[in-house]
């Protein structure tokens, strides 16, 4: 049975957006951060609502209402429960090259077609669609600063469908990407995908096509996947 603080807010962003995607929407929120809905504290709920809800929301809305939306949610918190402030601040996420590195590597990754599922279909067609002509080098670079902002972000790599790579970005040399790709590559020749995302653990792999393009990425364990995920499947090529 889900706790007081749970129903507190998933009943007031009902208001914001439909009781479904307000449930849905929490729920997948709690769970990436191995939270439940029957247990969550309100520390841990100002949290969720000051990160992870914050940028799932502002797949849905403006973020500039995203934020004032879930600011009104976090501050009824606060009255309810003074020992859990707010937490919203004005920190922009960087991408994870501009971070101090760490010793990851692409190598090995070992992908299947057992690997991979299916991205969460809730959220397909709630976000605004990004085009991008992947032809021209300054879109390539647009793409890869737009995905490079998400935090946990570890690698980008546009390629063509083909396996050719025209860009890439990442904390160390990313070879096994390129491996990823390939193996993606079959399984869409084979099967009529959008997405694929394979949990490697400590990773996570996500690769989207995009026409005669292909752009692939890897985040760390840390990163919000399903929000990478949502914005992923946004993507578009310019005819």
């Amino acid at each position: 049975m889900t706790n007081a603080v749970y129903t507190m807010i998933v009943r007031a962003l009902s208001g914001v957006v439909s009781d479904r995607a307000a449930e849905t929407m929490l729920r997948s929120v709690l769970r990436e951060q191995g939270l439940a809905a029957e247990t969550v504290t309100a520390q841990d709920m100002q949290k969720v609502l000051s990160g992870p809800l914050l940028a799932r929301l502002s797949t849905v809305l403006p973020p500039a209402r995203a934020r004032k939306e879930l600011l009104n949610l976090s501050g009824q918190l606060e009255a309810q429960y003074p020992k859990a402030p707010t937490l919203f601040t004005q920190n922009v996420p960087l991408a994870t090259w501009d971070e101090p590195q760490t010793d990851t590597t692409f190598d090995d990754l070992g992908l299947s077609a057992d690997d991979f599922e299916f991205d969460d279909p809730e959220y397909g067609a709630l976000p605004t669609t990004r085009t991008y002509d992947l032809a021209r080098a300054e879109d390539q670079d647009a793409l890869i600063q737009t995905l490079g902002r998400f935090s946990g972000v570890q690698g980008i790599m546009v390629c063509r469908a083909s396996g050719e790579v025209l860009r890439v970005k990442a904390v160390r040399d990313p070879a096994g990407l390129g491996g990823v790709v390939a193996a993606s590559a079959m399984l869409f020749q084979k099967r009529a995908l959008r997405l694929l995302s394979a949990d490697l653990g400590g990773q996570t792999v996500c690769v989207c096509p995009l026409g005669g393009y292909c752009v692939a990425v890897v985040a760390t364990s840390q990163a919000n996947v399903g929000r990478l995920i949502v914005e992923l499947q946004q993507l578009r090529v310019a005819a």
